[in-house]
């Protein structure tokens, strides 16, 4: 870094070289001029999804509150809604791409098409006009490179969201770990790197470069910004244990350094039900809801998000039911109700604490986040949840 330039300054500097990749000229240059996140005023929107999926059963019913105690110590502060339905094509991509465009998707799944309408990125950054800063994803779940923007001709990434995929930007970290830092020891770096590797390979799918690469990669400078926070974070004392602690240490560092005003995070883990073992998916739902209410703490710590701020969180799907099959929680395809039925928790700004059992649905999000954020759409299946409005 330069000697005499701030660390916000150098990331701001650093993350306006995005602009001219993704932004039309006149665009880019008003962001050029100064008109940067953190200098307008209104409000903000959060979206978590509980990924990989998890069922009522875990969670808010009564057997389930104590696998979630931070969110259950969180719903009498906001709005719950008992019934938010998953209609849609039950995949990871096609699930989370229905959130976030309000319309059903069908698109590959595994996330090699983007979604097929302009997403809530699209319509926010075209609406008020807003930098490249302003709209990230922060997943686990390597296949959503693509879910940024749409395949629209209208829309697409010129208006898109910026995606950090952590266990990518990991993959660099280990190697500066082991390339940068030999004064440790050969057992110490064999250590953190056999640490690593776990990390890395406790999703079933796996992980590589293949899917990230085929997307809209981060800018050079905000990925090693991102990435050498993120070396400074696995050798710090905090060491992460999963996939999801990347996650959200990337999200944080990005609410931190750039605070978007629109951003999705993603967790995770709780996909590890596809290798059978029940123990680990309510292991990875805990962490999920501790990792939740750590985001949550972290905007009512953060000033630019202190008092301006909604956070939805909600499952991306449930997962089959045990009438289903002997262990009915290992994969979410079936259709019966433990796989559509979920629920969607609103917290923040302007929220009434409250409850209601009218049927909302998944693309209800988009519609419902739009209004928050004072962004016209255009043929939106969902519609908005008044309740939080």
């Amino acid at each position: 870094m330069p000697a005499g330039l701030t660390k916000r300054a150098f990331l701001r500097l650093a993350g306006l070289s995005i602009a001219p990749k993704v932004l039309p000229a006149w665009l880019s240059s008003s962001l050029l001029r100064g008109d940067t996140v953190g200098q307008r005023s209104g409000s903000r929107v959060i979206i978590v999804t509980f990924g990989g999926g998890v069922r009522y059963s875990e969670t808010f019913s009564p057997d389930g509150l104590r696998n979630i105690p931070r969110l259950a110590g969180m719903r009498p502060q906001g709005y719950f809604f008992s019934s938010c339905s998953n209609q849609g094509v039950l995949s990871h991509f096609n699930s989370t791409a229905s959130i976030l465009t309000g319309n059903w998707q069908r698109v590959d799944d595994f996330g090699f098409q983007p979604p097929s309408g302009p997403t809530l990125f699209e319509y926010y950054r075209k609406s008020v006009k807003a930098g490249a800063m302003d709209a990230w994803i922060v997943a686990t779940n390597k296949s959503f490179a693509t879910m940024g923007s749409s395949s629209d001709r209208g829309w697409g990434s010129p208006y898109g969201a910026n995606v950090a995929l952590p266990k990518q930007l990991l993959i660099d970290a280990v190697k500066e770990v082991v390339r940068k830092r030999p004064g440790e020891g050969v057992a110490n770096r064999e250590n953190v790197l056999h640490q690593l590797e776990g990390i890395l390979s406790e999703g079933y799918e796996g992980v590589g470069w293949t899917i990230f690469k085929g997307g809209r990669d981060l800018d050079q400078h905000v990925r090693e910004t991102l990435t050498h926070a993120l070396m400074d974070y696995i050798n710090g004392p905090d060491t992460p244990a999963s996939g999801d602690e990347l996650t959200f240490f990337i999200a944080r560092e990005v609410m931190r350094e750039f605070a978007p005003r629109l951003m999705l995070v993603n967790f995770w883990d709780m996909d590890v039900a596809h290798w059978g073992s029940y123990s680990l998916y309510l292991q990875a739902v805990t962490r999920t809801d501790r990792l939740t209410g750590m985001l949550w703490d972290e905007v009512q710590s953060n000033p630019h998000y202190k008092n301006n701020t909604t956070v939805l969180v909600l499952p991306e799907l449930g997962r089959d039911g045990d009438m289903n099959a002997a262990n009915g929680f290992l994969n979410h395809r079936s259709g019966d109700a433990s796989c559509r039925n979920m629920w969607m928790l609103a917290m923040g700004h302007g929220i009434s604490a409250g409850e209601t059992d009218r049927p909302v649905h998944h693309i209800d999000v988009a519609a419902t986040a739009a209004e928050l954020l004072g962004v016209k759409t255009e043929g939106l299946a969902g519609q908005p949840a008044r309740e939080i409005l």
